[in-house]
Parts: structure tokens; C-alpha cells; sequence
């Protein structure tokens, strides 16, 4: 699994090819580093370079607060699914005109919370879709209306499918 880890607005490509053991990605430049969690606690043990780093790690969802040598770093951490989903959200379209949100993948619609002819605020959820055993939540991009609603509860749909247009 690939994850984009950011820091300080810097990116870091990281891939977990076994358990503990990672590539890191920076500037096409690949190194290997073994990393491990310590039992019960925040800490973590870090070998990078033949170098050992002892770092204390606090998450929330996906931003972690990482302290490595008395300097505390904030890292923003994004897997390549959700990545890829929020280029497609980002590529829905800009706050003019009318909106077409599109299933980015094939997947079951797990819930509908507008209805036509609905005022919807800018990143309202509009549809919860169900993909890979994971729920997506597909927000409005714009302050509008919701135009139509093609897709229902339960409906089983095809990447591409127009689910929802806002005008």
C-alpha cells in the first residue's frame, strides 16, 4: 500500500512492502527504513540508514503529531484511495454552472440524505457510497440546489454513474 505523507507542505511517498519494513520516496530518491511500534505506548523505534530514531506519535484521523528529537512535526498522511478520491472530487467541476457528481468506482449507495429541489450548503454530504467495504462520502462542492437525485438507497452502480446534479 502506498500512503503520500506531507510535511511542512514537503511530500513523501511511502510504500509498506512487509510488515514494518517501508521504501520512502523523496525527491526519486528510495530508501528503506524499518519501522516499529513499542507495546502499549505512543513510541515508535525508527532505522533509517543504519541510524536508530526513538519517536513519540499522537494521531487524529489522519494527522499525526510525530517528536523526534525534541522537535514536534505534523504530519498529514493520505492513502492513495483517499488521494485519487479527493483528485476526483477536486476534478467534479468548479461553483459555476451545474455539478454532476460521478461514482468514482463501482460500488452500493448506501444512503441519499437530499432530495430534489433541496438547498445544499458547500460540503454538505450529498451521497454515501459503499466501495471495497469502505464508505465514501460525497459532498457538495457548491452552495446550490440539488437538480436531480439518480441514483436510491440499495442501488448497485457503475463507475461513472451520475448520482447526484447540483445546479
Amino acid at each position: 500500500m502506498k500512503y503520500i505523507a506531507i510535511i511542512d507542505d514537503q511530500k513523501f511517498v511511502v510504500a509498506v512492502t512487509d510488515e514494518g519494513i517501508m521504501t520512502v520516496s523523496v525527491d526519486d530518491k528510495q530508501c528503506e527504513i524499518d519501522f516499529q511500534h513499542v507495546p502499549d505506548t505512543r513510541l515508535y523505534s525508527l532505522l533509517l540508514n543504519g541510524k536508530s530514531y526513538d519517536l513519540d506519535i499522537d494521531h487524529d484521523e489522519d494527522t499525526f503529531n510525530v517528536m523526534l528529537d525534541g522537535i514536534r512535526y505534523e504530519v498529514e498522511v493520505q492513502d492513495e484511495r483517499t488521494r485519487r478520491l479527493a483528485t476526483l472530487r477536486g476534478s467534479i467541476g468548479g461553483s459555476i454552472g451545474e455539478i454532476l457528481i460521478k461514482a468514482p468506482m463501482p460500488g452500493v449507495v448506501v444512503e441519499v440524505p437530499v432530495k430534489v429541489g433541496q438547498q445544499v450548503s458547500q460540503d454538505e454530504t450529498v451521497i454515501i457510497l459503499e466501495s471495497m467495504k469502505m464508505q465514501n462520502e460525497f459532498k457538495s462542492p457548491k452552495d446550490g440546489l440539488v437538480s436531480s437525485v439518480r441514483v436510491s438507497e440499495g442501488d448497485a452502480i457503475d463507475q461513472k454513474t451520475i448520482m447526484v446534479t447540483i445546479s
